[in-house]
């Protein structure tokens, strides 16, 4: 399991026990987004701070750190057989794959919220739209 322990830190818990295994540290603003890896090796963070942090959840080094953002990163996912070159996400302007710019949202389109399961993102609109992305080899939109 996985919860914020104050804005800026993931924690990792046993479900089981309920013993904090991990304290994930390194952004440097609000976490807004985390998602285990399919193989619950390692979590993905996104943040106000525009990083997506990648983190190996048995020693919780952060792994990677994708930059150059220039928004705040809402909502990550790992695609079902992924790893760390296939990780989906969104900013608020864009859908990205890793650090490639897929989509580029125009200002009617970009999401007031959003969530990234398995090959599609959703994204929620102010006007109560909703637009659905479905993504199958890598960058290919279907």
């Amino acid at each position: 399991m996985v919860s914020e322990s104050d804005d800026k830190t993931v924690r990792l818990w046993d479900t089981v026990t309920g013993t904090s295994l991990q304290t994930l540290e390194g952004h440097s603003d609000s976490v807004n987004s985390v998602a285990f890896s399919p193989d619950s090796k390692q979590v993905i963070s996104g943040s106000d701070d525009k990083t997506v942090r990648l983190w190996d959840t048995v020693t919780g080094t952060s792994l990677q750190t994708l930059e150059g953002h220039s928004n705040s990163i809402n909502s990550v996912a790992f695609l079902p057989d992924s790893n760390i070159a296939r990780t989906l996400f969104t900013s608020s302007t864009w859908v990205k794959e890793g650090e490639s710019n897929l989509i580029w949202l125009p200002p009617v389109y970009r999401a007031t919220c959003e969530a990234v399961w398995n090959e599609a993102i959703v994204l929620g609109h102010s006007s109560g739209r909703i637009s659905i992305l479905g993504f199958k080899d890598g960058p290919k939109l279907i």
